[in-house]
């Protein structure tokens, strides 16, 4: 349905420009929430490994989750723990870090 544009006197226009920058800001506005979806679900899933990789360590390394919690609070020290970086950088050292590892 094409908006109407009311001018003085009673007479409406039809403008179809404004109807197609309508209809394109539903479909971007849709994309977006699509996109955010995507992302939650794609930072859980990454949440999700990281988490795995580190039960696998406690596991092959025999230590308690205490200990491992030591360790990786030890090696944040030992970083300089920039207060800067947002905390995802923090995440994606981690990883650059397992990947290294394998």
């Amino acid at each position: 349905m094409l908006n109407r544009i009311n001018l003085n006197g009673g007479m409406y226009i039809t403008n179809e420009k404004l109807q197609k920058i309508e209809d394109e800001i539903i479909k971007v506005k849709a994309k977006i929430a699509n996109y955010t979806a995507k992302l939650r679900k794609l930072e859980g899933d990454k949440t999700a490994l990281i988490q795995a990789e580190y039960l696998a360590i406690i596991k092959e390394t025999h230590i308690t989750p205490d200990e491992f919690r030591v360790l990786v609070q030890s090696q944040k020290g030992q970083s300089g723990g920039n207060k800067t970086e947002p905390p995802d950088s923090e995440t994606n050292k981690d990883e650059e870090d397992t990947d290294e590892q394998i």
